[in-house]
């Protein structure tokens, strides 16, 4: 792909969630949708291999079966109360019906299915922004709906997404497999809270963002597509092993790194607000995440993996020859401090959600 045309797309997928995210109108937002949908397609299968082929076209129907239902809702929106405004209260029956074509294009449960076929097709990079900067439009669109109102169904559908990211993820030996049930997880983590506080569940999808960048890069860096590439790194390049094992313990939420501080801010947010049973099921499903972060970890420290001489020499010329920029280094270096120094991070985020 040009350069050129690279660049474009790019700022077009950036365009198109600030249009969502400026919108006061129905139509608009869904313009945005559909411009952030089109934007990302020629990204997907810019190698044009059968498997990006079929996971852009998985991704092409999902994204835009959700948004024709949003579009029709806002059309019943506007029919009842005669105003396309986003501001405009929705009734409980529309609203709970946004919120489910939302997870629909969020990947979250029951309409999960298609998220990580998607992200097993498509490069790490293509991964990462499936998983973080994509899901920033759906998540601006879900604070206009949170409420009272569907806090049920935004609870339900955040803790079955948080049992079966958990449970999905047990059996699975591919890496982009591993972190797309991660993520199905975690954004169930940010369903549930924001129906209780909408700052909380910002604070929790940035730091996820920060932590799900540092690992999809270095998977990216050094070719960890599936369990026994972690087998092999620690070996010939000791720093990305232990930025691997700290940012995938991380997303485990362990003490003292960064993801502790959002499931600790999480929890206190749903104890505060009376939700004990489903932060009992947002701490059994985490538990159950847990087993393949430390299995991703015990393959990185203690385990190697039978090799034939042939790969191994072959996955250290491809670490050889892999870009070496000084801004990629830049990058990974500020998100791997982070996951050490998280819990110093802690009073600035909870002065934020006091204000």
């Amino acid at each position: 792909m040009h350069r050129n045309v690279l660049i474009l797309l790019i700022c077009n997928i950036i365009l198109s969630t600030v249009v969502v995210i400026s919108s006061h109108h129905w139509f608009t937002v869904w313009v945005g949708l559909e411009m952030n949908t089109l934007s990302i397609l020629p990204l997907l299968c810019f190698q044009f291999s059968p498997r990006n082929v079929e996971s852009t076209i998985k991704y092409f129907l999902i994204q835009s079966f959700s948004a024709g239902i949003i579009l029709n809702l806002a059309l019943v929106q506007a029919w009842v109360y005669s105003s396309w405004s986003v501001n405009q209260e929705v009734s409980p029956l529309l609203s709970s019906f946004f919120v489910m074509a939302l997870g629909l294009k969020l990947g979250l449960f029951p309409c999960h299915h298609w998220f990580p076929d998607v992200i097993q097709g498509a490069g790490f990079l293509q991964g990462l922004l499936l998983s973080t900067w994509q899901k920033v439009a759906p998540l601006i669109v879900l604070s206009y709906l949170a409420g009272n109102e569907n806090s049920e169904v935004l609870t339900l559908m955040g803790g079955a997404s948080v049992l079966v990211g958990g449970w999905g993820g047990l059996n699975q030996t591919q890496t982009r497999k591993i972190l797309a049930f991660s993520s199905i997880a975690h954004i169930g983590w940010v369903y549930s809270v924001m129906s209780f506080s909408l700052e909380a569940g910002y604070v929790m999808f940035l730091v996820y963002v920060i932590i799900n960048s540092g690992v999809f890069l270095l998977g990216n860096k050094h070719y960890l597509s599936s369990l026994a590439s972690f087998g092999r790194l620690l070996s010939y390049s000791p720093l990305s092993g232990v930025g691997v094992m700290l940012g995938v313990l991380s997303l485990g939420g362990l003490p003292p790194l960064f993801g502790f501080l959002i499931k600790f801010l999480a929890l206190n947010c749903l104890i505060q607000n009376s939700a004990y049973f489903i932060s009992a099921v947002l701490v059994a499903g985490s538990l159950i995440s847990l087993f393949f972060y430390l299995r991703i970890v015990f393959n990185s420290a203690l385990v190697f993996f039978p090799q034939h001489s042939v790969s191994i020499i072959t996955f250290r010329s491809a670490i050889n020859s892999s870009k070496n920029g000084a801004s990629y280094f830049t990058a990974l270096s500020f998100l791997i401090s982070l996951n050490c120094f998280g819990l110093a991070c802690c009073p600035l985020f909870v002065s934020f959600l006091n204000n």
